[in-house]
């Protein structure tokens, strides 16, 4: 199998750790429970450079303990994202979890979903699988694995400062952002 360059990108940036998003504003349900299913990877087609895209990612500015890794390659055939928000201080709640320590979101950009919106930014949306990793009331760890969970995120191209991330995880009804980078870089390509 060949890879293009902008899924090579994205696997770079997903591994690196170079990355982020984050969760200043957050609202959460009560949790439902799914299985846990594989995780995949979409490739990129080869004619990538023909068609919109939006590739990158950065550390998301926040309070200390409130970043994450975020990595996106985009186009209208599709794609991968993954948002890893790992090692928070103060957590937040979410379903049986009085507070969440880590939580990684990652799966396949739904060909077709690719929209650059009228303001310049591009939203894109598919099925993620996500993992959470926290405490309950008791301070008890509890772990689960959520697979097919429908997500969206619009971003905003530019460096630190500029670039503006944002992930609905409509699936588990969570919002994280829209939050600026603190370093990296968003590209988006009409």
């Amino acid at each position: 199998m060949q890879v293009s360059s902008i899924s090579r990108a994205a696997l770079t940036v997903f591994f690196s750790g170079a990355l982020a998003c984050s969760a200043d504003r957050i609202q959460s349900p009560s949790g439902s429970a799914l299985s846990p299913g594989p995780a995949s990877f979409g490739a990129v087609g080869q004619n990538s450079r023909a068609t919109a895209s939006v590739v990158g990612g950065g550390i998301v500015d926040g309070p200390l303990g409130l970043t994450s890794q975020l990595g996106i390659g985009a186009t209208s055939t599709g794609g991968s994202f993954q948002c890893v928000m790992a090692g928070r201080s103060g957590g937040f709640p979410f379903g049986p979890w009085s507070q969440v320590l880590q939580m990684d979101v990652y799966g396949d950009v739904t060909p077709g979903s690719l929209t650059i919106n009228p303001d310049g930014s591009a939203t894109f949306s598919g099925k993620a699988h996500v993992q959470v990793v926290g405490r309950d009331a008791t301070g008890k760890i509890l772990r689960a694995a959520f697979s097919d969970i429908d997500y969206n995120t619009t971003h905003w191209a530019g460096g630190p400062g500029v670039a503006t991330h944002q992930l609905n995880v409509v699936g588990l009804g969570l919002v994280f952002g829209p939050t600026p980078l603190k370093s990296g870089r968003i590209t988006i390509v009409p």
